[in-house]
């Protein structure tokens, strides 16, 4: 009889203790700043935006990568930037400085294969 009481005792305190250690570690996806919408690793069909160094930046699902909005030829992907400038491809981490040229087997699959349409004469506007 004695047992059965210590151990009801003991119950009654370590499920206190639980419900009180869950309802302090319970969050859900509340980061400030960030607003409500699918998170950063979700990938965006044409309808979300997002900004990287200051530069907006919208995507394209069917180049799969980022167009820069505001600049002609200038695209967003994996951390780097792409553009079409002096009938040239370039490449930089940064949107206003760094650009380094590249082949065109460098560019992003998407990037590759709207140049394979034009037949690799590229009639984008330049800058």
């Amino acid at each position: 009889m004695k047992f059965a009481k210590i151990f009801s005792l003991f119950s009654i305190l370590v499920l206190i203790l639980l419900m009180t250690v869950s309802c302090d570690s319970l969050e859900v996806y509340n980061t400030p700043g960030r607003g409500h919408g699918p998170p950063a690793h979700a990938r965006a069909h044409g309808y979300r935006n997002k900004h990287v160094a200051g530069m907006e930046l919208s995507y394209d699902s069917g180049l799969g990568l980022y167009i820069v909005v505001g600049r002609s030829n200038h695209y967003y992907h994996n951390g780097y930037f792409y553009r079409y400038h002096g009938a040239v491809w370039q490449i930089s981490s940064e949107p206003d400085c760094g650009w380094k040229s590249i082949s065109k087997e460098s560019l992003p699959p998407g990037l590759r294969a709207k140049n394979k349409n034009h037949k690799n004469k590229v009639t984008l506007s330049k800058l």
